[in-house]
């Protein structure tokens, strides 16, 4: 008797202070197996000044919660070394998640080595249109939102398996 495991692409999804130039707060990322984890990141001490400038989502957590039950970066470095051991990282945006993985890297002199890349690679037999239809009936039917790391990340692994069915 055979077992079967799955062996997901590994996803990853970040929120920020702010698109632009800000730094990441909570950060979701999908396992082997499909299951994912979502952290809060508390935040560095050159990165506080996004905070107190209020540059900030409405539905960003607040200084004081990041702090308390955020995870320090290089804990959160540690953890990906276990997590995402393929090296291969798929996202919805990234040049946002190449500079997120920077920055975090860099703020303990270490050098990024996943390779990020768009989930779109994924499913390059796919129109991009149909898989963002895709994508928004998943956010739809299973009531996710796309501002949510979490949600983003549960998202792309639901569309990887209606993908892979086909």
């Amino acid at each position: 008797m055979s077992t079967f495991t799955m062996n997901l692409p590994s996803f990853v999804s970040f929120e920020v202070t702010d698109v632009e130039h800000g730094y990441p707060y909570a950060i979701a990322w999908s396992l082997p197996d499909g299951q994912y984890k979502t952290v809060l990141v508390k935040p560095e001490p050159e990165w506080l000044i996004d905070w107190e400038a209020g540059n900030l989502p409405i539905d960003a957590p607040s200084l004081q919660d990041v702090i308390d039950k955020g995870e320090t970066v290089i804990d959160i470095l540690k953890e990906w070394d276990i997590d995402l051991e393929s090296g291969e990282i798929y996202c919805q945006d990234p040049i946002l998640a190449q500079y997120c993985f920077d920055l975090m890297f860099e703020a303990y002199d270490k050098e990024c080595h996943y390779e990020v890349i768009s989930e779109y690679d994924l499913y390059e037999h796919l129109d991009p249109l149909d898989v963002d239809d895709q994508r928004r009936w998943i956010m739809d039917t299973e009531g996710l939102s796309a501002n949510q790391c979490e949600d983003v990340v549960r998202t792309m692994v639901f569309l990887n398996a209606r993908v892979e069915e086909e």
